[in-house]
């Protein structure tokens, strides 16, 4: 299905129709390698703004991020801050086309950071996760001089952004996580997200992880223990590309270990479905968003 700007408007524009304009919107992020054409179209929150952009985390030009905060009148206290990452199978995404998440997550009264970071051919992994660990460490940095408090942060991604949120709570060797395991990621939310795919079996994590020594130490499982951090897994039961599996694993592993989890699942959604339904035209499809304000506003 071929999806121009003005198709995609005009199921944005009648009167929600939900099932068939959320499904055109799947068809649109199916077929694409970012969501320019859904981000250009799609409203964006009130009371929020840009407050940033392109500040850099490294020399590179794709290290670097966007800063969405709610626009507030003589503040007088800090936002939570918010690192989301986008999906894309580690080769493809930026964060110009995540604008509407920005905003999204900003409207529920956080600091949000969209970092860019190096995809597939140009590195494989660590690499791509060495540049959400930096672009991270920075914008704690940096957070207080944009209202941020970087006390309380918190991770959050769809699909291998997913993957990049749990690994920078998990893995000692990004953000750091002392004896007691404790992290400096007060919450973690997951959406869609790759945590047990090993053998690579598709493509996309041939291309990222196959080079890798010791695959198990490219999996989110193996780093499962128990920690401070308060994790949200929000996967949809029909989502054909991240299997069920996934959530699920890692959910249990964490419970076992001792750690805070919630495993959240959703009938009937794509798994481009379950980015589109933080956009305003689409949260009337399933609940994503509110659960995730829940989820955060209790442990933040």
């Amino acid at each position: 299905m071929r999806m121009t700007r003005r198709s995609l408007m005009s199921n944005l524009g009648q009167g929600l129709g939900l099932g068939s304009a959320l499904g055109a919107v799947g068809a649109v992020l199916a077929g694409c390698n970012t969501l320019s054409l859904f981000n250009s179209v799609t409203p964006k929150d009130a009371g929020t703004q840009k407050i940033a952009t392109n500040i850099a985390f490294g020399p590179g030009p794709r290290q670097t991020y966007d800063l969405y905060a709610p626009i507030r009148i003589a503040p007088t206290t800090s936002l939570p801050v918010l690192a989301f990452f986008y999906g894309g199978g580690w080769n493809s995404g930026a964060k110009e086309d995540y604008a509407w998440m920005g905003r999204s997550l900003a409207a529920l009264g956080y600091l949000v950071a969209i970092a860019d970071y190096r995809l597939v051919p140009e590195v494989t992994y660590p690499s791509f996760l060495e540049d959400n660990a930096a672009a991270i460490r920075h914008l704690l940095g940096q957070a207080r001089t944009y209202g941020g408090d970087p006390d309380r942060l918190a991770t959050a991604g769809h699909s291998a952004g997913a993957y990049a949120a749990v690994m920078m709570a998990l893995d000692s060797r990004y953000l750091g996580i002392d004896a007691a395991g404790r992290s400096p990621v007060t919450a973690c939310v997951g959406i869609s997200g790759p945590y047990d795919f090993y053998p690579f079996d598709v493509p996309e994590s041939r291309n990222a992880f196959g080079t890798a020594l010791r695959p198990e130490e490219t999996q989110p499982v193996t780093y499962a223990r128990k920690t401070n951090t308060s994790f949200l897994l929000m996967q949809s039961r029909a989502d054909k590309i991240v299997g069920l599996k996934n959530a699920v694993s890692l959910s249990n592993r964490l419970k076992g270990a001792g750690s805070d989890v919630t495993l959240k699942l959703y009938d009937g959604l794509s798994h481009q479905d379950m980015a589109a339904a933080f956009s305003l035209p689409f949260r009337g499809k399933a609940p994503l968003r509110a659960d995730m304000a829940t989820f955060l506003a209790a442990k933040l």
